[in-house]
């Protein structure tokens, strides 16, 4: 509320008239008329004796507030929002300039303005969206100074992408000090800053580093999905997890022996012998397909170990012995066709 409107109302509550209220504060009835109508604003030696007047503090006065609550803040924001598509971006821009200046403390409500504003601005041409800068960088450089982690950070990210769309890459390599070191998302737009300023080795590997890194992350989250519903007997969601699995396998490059090992996992798990003596079969063929990535042109540009024959072939008589000793596969040393497998994979 403005202040007239506050006047009037807490005036009211203490059912006290214009006339008694313009006799306490020494004043003229008709000045009291004036303020509540919005046409003057009282003397600014009167404005404490106001808020006294009508036991308010003089912030609630003032219409002052620290922070609003969230239903406050998504109700300007969707007001001001649904001004967008009425009115000229330049009187929502003025409308968002006051809303900010009116709630000065109140950071989620200049955030989600801001954010608004930057992401309306992406459709217009350079020059239109210069008009918008010093706003949006001010209101993101106040808010790094949040104590709020999730908002500072958020701000970062948004002052970032503000610089890299201005071409000023050292002062969006200056918003990456808020990003942990190790934190994947400093390192993908650290390769951004390098792909826009020309240096294009460095960009290449870290993205490259970071498709590695996710893939592992997502197998691993697959694996984990794929455990649940084993142990909730939710075989067909399994079967389908194990799909996906070995999708991601073929499109990271990662080999054919990863597109297998979880098959065989739920082939074992579901004592089909035929099928776990298939992928076995598949395993054994493909076991030097480990080190696959190493080759693959998606990750040409980072430094692996030499991967050491010794180590593959450690891996395959780790893989014969399992079949000959793992309790869990007994079932398929007992069916018909362990035999051939026996012929051709432990050879004397």
């Amino acid at each position: 509320m403005q202040i007239n409107e506050v006047i009037r109302k807490y005036r009211k509550q203490i059912n006290m008239t214009q006339e008694e209220m313009a006799n306490r504060l020494g004043v003229s009835a008709p000045a009291v008329n004036k303020w509540e109508s919005g046409a003057s604003m009282p003397d600014i030696s009167l404005l404490a004796p106001i808020a006294r007047l009508l036991h308010v503090s003089l912030e609630e006065l003032l219409s002052f507030k620290s922070e609003l609550t969230e239903v406050e803040v998504a109700g300007i924001v969707a007001e001001i929002s649904g001004l967008l598509d009425k009115e000229p971006l330049d009187t929502v821009f003025q409308k968002m300039v006051e809303t900010v200046r009116e709630y000065p403390n109140s950071e989620t409500l200049t955030y989600s303005l801001a954010s608004m504003l930057s992401c309306r601005t992406l459709i217009l041409s350079n020059e239109e969206r210069d008009k918008y800068f010093g706003w949006l960088q001010n209101c993101f450089e106040n808010l790094l100074s949040s104590e709020n982690q999730d908002m500072k950070m958020h701000a970062a990210e948004s002052l970032y992408a503000l610089f890299i769309l201005k071409e000023q890459y050292d002062e969006a390599t200056k918003c990456l000090d808020y990003f942990s070191p190790e934190s994947p998302e400093r390192k993908r737009k650290l390769a951004t800053i390098y792909s826009h300023t020309g240096k294009y080795e460095e960009a290449y590997k870290i993205m490259e580093e970071s498709l590695f890194s996710d893939y592992q992350s997502m197998s691993v989250t697959l694996h984990e999905i794929y455990g649940i519903a084993m142990k909730t007997e939710n075989f067909e969601k399994a079967r389908a997890i194990l799909e996906k699995e070995a999708g991601l396998a073929e499109l990271f490059e990662m080999g054919e022996y990863n597109k297998y090992a979880g098959k065989f996992h739920y082939a074992v798990a579901m004592k089909d012998a035929k099928q776990t003596l298939e992928l076995m079969d598949k395993l054994m063929t493909h076991y030097d397909s480990l080190m696959d990535f190493v080759k693959s042109p998606l990750y040409e540009h980072m430094t692996f170990a030499n991967s050491n024959p010794a180590v593959l072939e450690g891996m395959k008589t780790a893989l014969l012995n399992r079949y000959l000793e793992d309790d869990s596969i007994q079932f398929v040393r007992e069916s018909p066709g362990w035999e051939d497998f026996k012929k051709k994979w432990y050879k004397k």
